[in-house]
């Protein structure tokens, strides 16, 4: 159980100092804004979608390590 708490630890650690796709979309045709009133995080979610497929996605914004975090996972598996 340590290892699996070690290796989930890491991945949130990467994610929150080197987001992946971290950046405005100009060309989106989708976006979503997120606010939580109680720590201050705000995010905002891009995407770029074409019938029924996602053609990319993107994030910008501000909080805590766990929220960059997730919304870079978040993006990663959406692609």
């Amino acid at each position: 159980m340590n290892e699996l708490r070690e290796l989930y630890q890491e991945v949130i650690l990467d994610h929150s100092k080197s987001p992946r796709h971290f950046r405005e979309m100009p060309e989106a045709n989708h976006h979503a804004d997120g606010h939580n009133p109680l720590c201050g995080d705000r995010v905002t979610v891009y995407l770029h979608v074409l019938g029924d497929i996602v053609e990319d996605v993107s994030f910008k914004g501000a909080g805590c390590s766990i929220s960059m975090a997730s919304a870079s996972m978040m993006a990663d598996a959406l692609r």
